[in-house]
């Protein structure tokens, strides 16, 4: 009688611990992608309510990461889409100097907040780009390593989330933007 309890309380615990891992990765898996921006705003990249490209950039891709925004444009200024550029910067000597690097950033920023203003007009949005225009310098690779992407500075990775904060697309060397651009325009016309 005692190997017949012992084996229903075993199976009982196994199931109540299988329970509990499941719960465990539900939450894990739900758990919000944050960073914190040069201007020092905490972002969640998954954040419920906006489509959002998040999109590398690495001395060796910005170019690339330059032309996949821009295909983008279009989109700029709606109050329910947002670009995020992560700079992967783990590969590089930018973090002896920082606060150099986000002031460059800022810089680059306030340029690309002048050429986005006709956008949002067309959309009939008076906000300042620049209040939009977000970037984020990964320093340690913390956030690339959040996003899944491997230490390839010299590949153009993507990823797109829907207005449910759940991941609709992902690159991890991006050279056709057209699948891009369509999964983006496809979540704005839901």
């Amino acid at each position: 009688m005692n190997r017949i309890g012992g084996r229903l309380c075993f199976r009982r615990f196994r199931a109540w611990g299988s329970l509990l891992a499941l719960a465990l990765s539900v939450t894990m898996a739900m758990a919000a992608i944050e960073a914190v921006d040069i201007d020092g705003h905490t972002l969640t990249l998954d954040a419920p309510g906006h489509v959002t490209a998040v999109i590398s950039s690495s001395p060796e891709t910005q170019n690339r990461t330059r032309d996949a925004g821009g295909l983008l444009d279009r989109y700029r200024g709606r109050t329910d889409f947002r670009i995020v550029i992560v700079v992967d910067l783990r590969s590089s000597f930018a973090g002896v100097f920082p606060g150099i690097v986000r002031s460059q950033m800022r810089e680059s920023l306030e340029a690309e907040a002048a050429r986005l203003k006709p956008f949002y007009l067309a959309h009939g949005n008076p906000r300042n780009p620049r209040e939009e225009t977000e970037a984020i310098a990964d320093f340690d690779g913390a956030l690339c390593e959040k996003l899944a992407w491997a230490d390839t500075p010299d590949r153009l990775r993507v990823v797109v989330f829907g207005r449910n904060g759940k991941e609709l697309g992902r690159w991890s060397d991006l050279t056709d933007y057209a699948p891009l651009q369509k999964t983006v325009s496809a979540a704005l016309e839901k």
